[in-house]
């Protein structure tokens, strides 16, 4: 089994309190791996009035460049302060924010994209964020995401000690499969994998045993040791609530084929990363 590197860890930074916690989580993972860590903010691109016939600083272009002086110095201001003794490099960039993410990911060889979510609040059930949406939408990077990303302050060295990687059966599980076997070589981790059904009732021993010796026979194929799951009925809820029943502490997801009807990640995908009790690392 090859061993698990991130050598290049890219977080979103728009200084709110959200991306500054999955900075602070991002810290924990750069040093366990020893990976570099890109922080990255967006600028938006600058918008005129209609009626401003002169920019107010003599151009646009020099307003433009006053503006992406000033968030590289935040930017450089708060890697200082807040991330001693990690390798950072702060990069500027200027237009839509998802679209910059992806660009930069794939340009610096971005091995792991870390973004919250919108939190544990009542919202949380519907939103995601519609930047850390469409990023993993378009991604090809793994992504993590997390609520706890954002709520937690006290921040323990990064594992990963019981993994839940949930499949579907379909293409994309091998690559789940590959993931928990790597992040479990490499944490000495404890491993569930599951299946679920969208059926509201089991419908005999006989469907559970054969879906049991394909998940089995999958596992085998990654040189993966799990606990072996089926559950029937909503995936979303069923996958949050194993979570929590194994004491998750990641989740692990694919999210599917390209489709220019549906995209790569699946709506029962997004409804997984909203309800999930732990970071979830979509693949």
């Amino acid at each position: 089994m090859r061993n698990l590197s991130f050598s290049r860890i890219l977080v979103p930074v728009d200084f709110s309190p959200r991306s500054n916690q999955a900075v602070q989580y991002a810290k924990r993972m750069a040093a366990h791996f020893q990976s570099q860590l890109i922080l990255l903010h967006v600028v938006e691109p600058v918008k005129l009035d209609y009626a401003m016939v002169e920019p107010i600083h003599g151009s646009v272009e020099a307003l433009a460049d006053e503006r992406r002086a000033g968030a590289k110095r935040m930017l450089d201001k708060f890697a200082a302060a807040d991330l001693p003794g990690v390798s950072i490099r702060t990069l500027i960039a200027e237009g839509d924010a998802a679209d910059q993410i992806v660009s930069c990911s794939k340009a610096e060889g971005v091995n792991l994209l870390v973004m919250p979510t919108q939190g544990r609040s009542r919202l949380r059930q519907f939103l995601i964020g519609s930047v850390t949406a469409k990023v993993l939408h378009d991604s090809e990077t793994p992504v993590l995401t997390g609520c706890h990303l954002e709520e937690n302050d006290d921040f323990p060295d990064f594992q990963a000690k019981n993994i839940l990687c949930a499949v579907d059966l379909g293409p994309q599980s091998e690559t789940v499969l590959q993931w928990g076997a790597r992040l479990a070589e490499e944490f000495a981790s404890s491993v569930t994998v599951m299946n679920v059904v969208e059926n509201s009732s089991d419908p005999g021993k006989e469907q559970r045993e054969c879906l049991e010796l394909r998940l089995q026979k999958m596992a085998q194929a990654t040189d993966l040791t799990a606990k072996l799951v089926i559950e029937y009925g909503d995936p979303q809820k069923a996958v949050a609530a194993t979570a929590i029943h194994s004491n998750a502490d990641l989740l692990v997801i694919g999210r599917g084929a390209a489709s220019s009807q549906i995209g790569r990640l699946r709506a029962q995908a997004y409804g997984i990363v909203r309800l999930s009790p732990c970071p979830v690392l979509s693949v």
